[in-house]
């Protein structure tokens, strides 16, 4: 039997690809652009992102488990879906690329300003070869196993505890220079990632989508935490003057067997990122793989790959990534969004063909 995806694996895969470098400056974007109380503006988007992932459950449920290119290409010739598929793959090599630059940029300012972007670059795309290698099965376990490791930071937060004062708190919701438009799509872009598992479909178990509503739970409550953390350890104007609000609240972490908690939590993050890199890669191959099914899958590695190389040594600066990153995530949200709309609508379509033939045959 050919295996298939186990759903706690899915939960714990959905919720260490969510977890991006976003991370580190979601207090100050929810500070931001929601104001006062910002932090539980996340609520709303997680709710927000859960009516994402209703729509894929729906597709897998209404689709009887076929994938996304079948149930498609049953009705759209597949000629016509070429250039879509290959916006798919560019934004999705895209973002995988700009988070591992961005990741390279801020590493080396910490710890090794001299080595060269492109030694950092290699590294991350030459064990991203040796995962995708692997396949989807082997990549999830290994997944598992990099977010292990990193997990334990947020065990550090609770060292905080002693500094954290409510009276750091407001009675005032969304107050200040606020934009919910703008805001919702940067906090959306911290969920991203869950959009890939619209390709899951004949990978996984049965009865697997309640899988990728625990991986986004997950999310949701570590976000809450960090943010509600944040906003108790820091004033409003603090928080709002830190790029990265999470890293300096690191810094204030006092360990007694551990120097420079800010260091290594950072340097660990690398793993989660690793996975996120990984999985956007995996998507961008399968659907270069059903694009052309007579060339083997290892060829079109090497090609999403050396892409990625390529783009993630074309920023020269930190805000030239941000700015790619902002751009390619709204495309990504875009993506979320209109692709299971777009297949539903087909399937919508199939079914009521199917009713109607049916009622003539049963007519005749």
């Amino acid at each position: 039997m050919k295996e298939r995806l186990h759903p706690l694996q899915l939960s714990i895969l959905i919720y260490t690809i969510q977890n991006g470098l976003v991370l580190y400056s979601l207090p100050r974007l929810v500070a931001e652009y929601f104001g006062t109380n910002g932090w539980i503006s996340i609520i709303f988007i997680a709710i927000l992102v859960n009516i994402n992932i209703s729509m894929i459950a729906i597709i897998y449920k209404l689709g009887n488990g076929r994938s996304i290119f079948e149930i498609i290409e049953a009705t759209v010739p597949k000629w016509v879906m070429v250039p879509f598929y290959l916006f798919i793959i560019g934004v999705w090599i895209g973002i995988a690329s700009m988070i591992m630059r961005l990741y390279i940029f801020i590493f080396k300012m910490m710890f090794f300003p001299a080595l060269p972007v492109s030694l950092f670059i290699a590294f991350f795309i030459l064990i991203s070869f040796q995962l995708l290698r692997g396949g989807i099965y082997k990549m999830t376990k290994a997944i598992v196993v990099l977010c292990a490791f990193v997990q334990p930071m947020l065990f550090l937060l609770f060292y905080l505890i002693p500094e954290f004062d409510f009276a750091r708190y407001t009675t005032f919701f969304f107050k200040g220079d606020t934009d919910f438009f703008k805001g919702a799509v940067h906090v959306y872009t911290a969920f991203l990632g869950i959009e890939v598992s619209i390709l899951f479909f004949p990978m996984v178990e049965k009865k697997w989508t309640k899988a990728l509503f625990i991986g986004n739970f997950l999310s949701t409550v570590t976000y809450l935490l960090i943010t509600f953390i944040c906003f108790g350890f820091f004033s409003f104007k603090q928080i709002l003057n830190d790029i990265f609000p999470v890293m300096t609240l690191f810094e204030y972490t006092e360990v007694a067997f551990l120097s420079r908690a800010e260091n290594l939590c950072f340097s660990v993050f690398a793993f989660k990122l690793l996975a996120i890199i990984v999985i956007y890669f995996w998507g961008a191959q399968q659907i270069f793989g059903n694009m052309i099914k007579s060339i083997k899958p290892n060829f079109w590695i090497f090609i999403i790959l050396a892409s990625g190389f390529i783009l993630a040594l074309i920023p020269d600066s930190l805000v030239n990534v941000e700015k790619w990153l902002m751009w390619l995530g709204y495309c990504a949200i875009g993506i979320a969004w209109a692709l299971p709309i777009f297949v539903l609508c087909i399937l919508f379509t199939q079914i009521i063909k199917n009713r109607i033939n049916r009622e003539t045959e049963h007519a005749k």
